[in-house]
């Protein structure tokens, strides 16, 4: 739905340069181009940030399923690490191998 605001504010942008500038065909088309552009990089930056939370959430729910994940190249299960909702990352516990060392959710795979 955002999109379409989105979408259709690029369009009346259009019309009002169109009929009420005096603005060259060029001028137009190069601030329409733009326009494009930044609402375009706004969009992949929401997809790429709606993939990136759907990953951390996977990660949290696979460690609370009792799963290993691999973070950097070392094994964390609910064994040696204890997770940390505010910063979704996982700790080392201070009785395992890796005491204290932290590994951000979205680091892990």
């Amino acid at each position: 739905m955002g999109y379409l605001l989105w979408f259709s504010i690029v369009i009346i942008v259009f019309i009002w340069m169109y009929y009420f500038t005096s603005l060259t065909f060029r001028q137009k088309g190069l601030i329409l181009l733009l326009l494009t552009l930044v609402i375009a990089n706004a969009v992949l930056y929401n997809i790429m940030k709606d993939l990136e939370s759907k990953h951390i959430n996977d990660m949290q729910l696979k460690y609370t399923n009792g799963e290993t994940l691999l973070c950097k190249g070392i094994k964390v299960d609910r064994k040696g690490f204890s997770y940390s909702v505010g910063t979704q990352s996982f700790i080392g516990n201070q009785d395992s191998r890796y005491p204290n060392q932290i590994f951000s959710a979205s680091e892990c795979r």
